[in-house]
């Protein structure tokens, strides 16, 4: 399997939700990147679905969100941080995509 690694602006989306890399349906991750070259996401791909692991970070060490998808729908365990860094909430998934359990927190790490 070839493990190709591309600028999140080289693939196009379309109505649908699909990924494609010069017309076929992408597998691999895409990355985003500032203006000063510092990766600011990357997304997993497999036949144009949303697939594997994504993160997105506020900096180079402070995420802004984390999860796993299998073919286009969420599963397992998905975070978000607030700016500060604390975690704001959690969202647990089964394996067909149903939300089973929800937490949040506030900036300070209160749970509400």
């Amino acid at each position: 399997m070839i493990n190709l690694r591309i600028d999140e602006e080289d693939v196009v989306l379309d109505a649908s939700g699909h990924v494609f890399h010069q017309g076929e349906p992408f597998t691999g991750v895409t990355v985003a990147t500032s203006q000063d070259g510092r990766v600011v996401s990357t997304h997993s791909y497999f036949a144009g679905y949303p697939d594997g692991p994504y993160q997105e970070w506020r900096s180079p060490d402070l995420l802004r969100k984390e999860g796993q998808m299998r073919n286009g729908i969420p599963i397992g365990t998905h975070r978000e941080w607030h700016p500060n860094g604390q975690i704001a909430t959690e969202s647990d998934f089964d394996d067909h995509g149903s939300q089973v359990d929800f937490r949040a927190w506030d900036e300070n790490g209160i749970q509400i």
